[in-house]
């Protein structure tokens, strides 16, 4: 099965003083009447069902997640003991899965992002398991609109081929937030994605991952 795992973890240091550390990004409304979780949620429809939804965050913020999104089961809400960063709260919610659906497909998801395009969205969600299905660990990158030096990038390497009309490349290379001379030169390049901080797998393979070996197969969807 094909499971949503929304991280909505975070201290609530950041847009302060909007957000507070019982009121973090993620749950405020800071685009229309619903909260930036809430969106999260909403475009996941109908692609998973709210029983394949799961939500990983702090227990300060546990119970205001719960009720924005009354619809997820209360035990598809994940509690980290402690605020230990992303790796470590992605590995939790693994292990987790993995005992209840070891077949399982993750979709590793933001719950403070805003896309405009969720059809889209959904369209390669959809075009990500396909890949992911096949035993490689899928990443989506984002069509840069600036040489942003803030960002992460994804340089593409080979061009794989066509899945459910998203192209699929090997991922050559992660650069961490470069200054603003190599953002414009990648940016120039067409060879750049903005590193969406997104990503799909088989639970089962992302145990055996290693940061060493290169050898999964990514995806980048601009």
């Amino acid at each position: 099965m094909y499971h949503a795992m929304i991280m909505a973890g975070g201290s609530g240091t950041r847009l302060w003083p909007l957000s507070r550390e019982k009121y973090p990004k993620q749950a405020l409304k800071l685009i229309g009447e619903r909260t930036m979780f809430q969106h999260a949620v909403d475009r996941l429809s109908p692609l998973f069902s709210p029983d394949r939804i799961h939500v990983v965050s702090s227990a300060v913020h546990r119970d205001i997640l719960l009720k924005q999104a009354p619809e997820i089961p209360a035990g598809n809400f994940i509690v980290e003991p402690d605020g230990r960063g992303t790796a470590p709260a992605i590995g939790l919610a693994a292990v987790i899965l993995q005992h209840k659906d070891p077949s399982a497909v993750m979709a590793v998801l933001t719950a403070d992002h805003y896309i405009a395009d969720t059809d889209r969205f959904r369209i390669v969600l959809s075009a990500a398991r396909a890949v992911a299905q096949g035993g490689h660990l899928v990443t989506l990158g984002v069509q840069p609109t600036e040489p942003a030096t803030g960002f992460g990038y994804i340089q593409q390497g080979e061009l794989i081929g066509d899945v459910e009309g998203q192209a699929v490349y090997h991922v050559q290379r992660f650069i961490e937030k470069p200054k603003v001379e190599q953002a414009v030169q990648m940016m120039d390049s067409g060879q750049f994605s903005w590193n969406s901080g997104m990503f799909i797998c088989r639970v089962e393979q992302l145990f055996g991952e290693h940061p060493s070996t290169g050898e999964s197969r990514e995806l980048c969807a601009t």
